[in-house]
């Protein structure tokens, strides 16, 4: 039988907008997962660190070793290359090896040396050795396909800024010993000498972004995805758009054809040029493409397209001379085609948010991973009375055993379950009496309560979410304040500024063992108490180290964790501690995005620029050069057991799947 503790006891641990109870989960001994690399067909267990024994409170033993687990979704396919047999794809959850005779995988994320989980591009490059680059959210990683090891990068200039931006796309041109780089424009580096320019809109291209890249002779050619195609040759920069005769301005993809033509794929179909000539395959042709993302040419002159529409992909071999799709193929799992590339023996290999598929004899045959998360953008932990773990995501909302993780998920979808209010978990929060509530992005607000889902349509793309003692939902909106609901879901109250609050865009709410609720905000931060309403720091407060409030939590003595934009304050109703100051303390680029507290009352800080902890003694900002997935960390959580959970990524990044700490 299951272990509850004392509601009482459990207030003490209230913290990220949560009040709830924790209970023992069933005892498991998995293995940690080798850093040197994940068999996913082995294991869809965990990775590797440690927190502290807490004192207040001491935890339950789970069972599971001591080490830094990564979850990920590494279905999420960006771009593919294949060498010696082995396809390597870039996905947002990490490298993914693929042996195309035996379906053998392998996955690597930061806790092997990737520089960071979202791979957004790839290519083969010899250096003068084999390796495999891998494009990430910050820069290039660089993979020895040969030893299955992760080296040191390569050295851009410092002002290139290479290093720490996002890698749209990688084209190695080992003719000219080039490396051509997509992010904010294109970068070419010389392999031999080191030398670098950077080619933008400044230079003459119309547009910064890179869709894709590619080379005839000396002369680079690369797509937009926006403003048309331009050709550096020279160091000269020439456009082709609408303006002069360009038929579609949205062009993705570019491949050179044996004679010289040049193929375009673009939003309304297929382009070719030459000798100064523009064929359009348009919706009027045969073949009827569109969206046309991804193209490659075979040594055989065979045309391969694929497209990344809002519905179906196609993959389409596609015939000039009748301009139709000699083969046409409907992707099976009803996604666009984000990558295309070729194996040694001609036969296409693609990329969905759902696998890699190698297209053999007229059909797909998958490669997939057996992993559960349902997305790498992981928002928002509570857990449960019963002990489980509730994870939200944006495109679905998980129920884990934290002590036994690589078992069976509960995973809910609002395709699925039309009662949800949304699939995007953005806050989530637990009743005493179980009772789930979840703020959803972009969706109503939720309870799950005895196995049913309820919505509230009124509490649209809310921000956070809390439960009082009285059962009550409270939750808080960027721009209209707190809305607060019974247990049954009926309206209680709502406040703004009109009401007293500081301000209308409320980021944090908690409430403490007392029974008040603590409402941060952008301008201050609030508290109700007795059916009263009191601004406790507000615009011109000077006690905390700023007034914009991101998050709340309360640590074992009571005592209220604030965490503002640039630092965090511990208060106990009287006083005022600064525990970080990032201005002052050495973290001035670093904004807060959420906190933890665990038992013992230590504090773990997420900010945009990694996860900070401290033993007390200083601050230390673990990053991705740590094995973080990321360094964009969206929630944290310390369970019943001890261990920290840290979710990564954000709507506005490319994830960073989830990693358990366990102490």
């Amino acid at each position: 039988m299951k272990k509850i503790i004392p509601f009482a006891l459990v207030l003490i641990l209230v913290f990220s907008s949560l009040a709830c109870n924790f209970g023992a989960a069933p005892k498991s001994e998995p293995t940690p997962v080798e850093t040197d690399g994940c068999c996913l067909n082995e294991s869809e267990v965990p990775q590797e660190v440690a927190t502290q024994e807490p004192a207040a409170l001491a935890p339950q033993d789970s069972g599971l070793q001591t080490g830094w687990y990564p979850f990920t979704n590494p279905n999420v396919v960006r771009d593919l290359v294949v060498y010696k047999g082995v396809i390597h794809a870039a996905t947002l959850g990490g490298l993914v090896t693929w042996q195309l005779d035996s379906g053998y995988s392998m996955r690597y994320t930061p806790l092997d040396g990737m520089g960071h989980v979202s791979a957004t591009s790839i290519a083969y490059c010899e250096i003068p050795e084999p390796r495999i680059l891998v494009g990430t959210q910050v820069g290039i990683s660089i993979f020895d396909p040969n030893t299955g090891l992760w080296e040191k990068g390569l050295s851009f200039p410092a002002e290139s800024r290479v290093d720490v931006s996002k890698i749209e796309r990688l084209f190695c041109d080992q003719s000219n010993n080039r490396l051509l780089i997509g992010y904010s424009g294109l970068g070419v580096f010389d392999l031999k000498s080191g030398d670098f320019q950077h080619f933008t809109s400044k230079e003459g291209l119309l547009w910064d972004s890179i869709s894709d890249i590619a080379v005839s002779g000396k002369d680079i050619w690369v797509a937009s995805g926006y403003k048309g195609i331009a050709q550096i040759s020279n160091g000269k920069v020439t456009t082709y758009s609408a303006a002069n005769g360009l038929p579609d301005d949205y062009a993705y993809s570019l491949a050179f054809a044996k004679d010289g033509t040049l193929w375009i794929g673009a939003s309304s179909g297929l382009i070719s040029y030459k000798s100064g000539q523009w064929v359009h395959y348009d919706a009027d042709s045969p073949a009827n493409l569109r969206d046309v993302y991804e193209l490659e040419i075979a040594p055989d002159g065979r045309i391969w397209a694929a497209t990344l529409p809002l519905g179906i992909g196609r993959l389409c071999q596609f015939d000039p001379e009748e301009a139709v799709c000699a083969v046409d193929f409907s992707e099976t799992d009803n996604q666009g085609i984000h990558a295309l590339t070729l194996s040694e023996a001609g036969a296409p290999i693609f990329g969905t948010g759902k696998g890699v598929y190698v297209f053999e004899n007229g059909t797909a045959r998958p490669l997939k991973t057996a992993d559960q998360l349902a997305s790498n953008y992981v928002d928002s932990f509570a857990s449960a009375p019963d002990g489980s773990l509730w994870v939200g995501t944006d495109a679905g909302i998980h129920i884990v055993d934290p002590a036994n993780p690589s078992a069976a998920w509960t995973t809910f979808r609002q395709s699925e379950i039309p009662e949800m209010g949304g699939s995007w978990g953005k806050a989530i929060a637990v009743a005493p009496d179980g009772a789930v509530w979840i703020a959803s992005t972009n969706g109503s607000a939720s309870r799950y309560q005895n196995g049913a889902w309820t919505a509230f349509e009124d509490i649209y793309s809310f921000e956070t979410v809390a439960v009082d003692i009285l059962g009550r939902a409270w939750f808080g909106d960027d721009s209209k304040g707190v809305v607060v609901l019974n247990a049954d879901g009926s309206p209680v109250i709502a406040l703004n500024t009109a009401s007293g609050l500081p301000g209308d865009n409320v980021q944090a709410i908690v409430t403490d063992l007392s029974g008040r609720v603590w409402i941060g905000t952008d301008e201050g931060l609030a508290k109700y108490e007795n059916d009263s309403l009191e601004v406790v720091f507000g615009q011109g407060s000077t006690e905390i180290p700023n007034k914009y409030i991101r998050a709340l939590a309360v640590d074992a003595n009571g005592a209220l964790i604030i965490g503002t934009f640039t630092g965090v304050a511990r208060y106990d109703g009287t006083t005022v501690e600064i525990l970080i100051d990032f201005l002052k303390d050495g973290f001035s680029e670093a904004r807060l995005t959420t906190l933890a507290v665990a038992p013992n009352g230590n504090v773990w800080v997420g900010t945009d620029k990694g996860l900070l902890t401290s033993d007390g003694s200083g601050w230390k900002l673990l990053t991705t050069a740590d094995g973080l997935l990321t360094n964009y960390i969206s929630a944290l959580h310390v369970d019943q057991f001890g261990a920290v959970w840290v979710g990564g990524g954000g709507s506005n990044f490319d994830g960073g799947g989830m990693l358990q700490i366990v102490p």
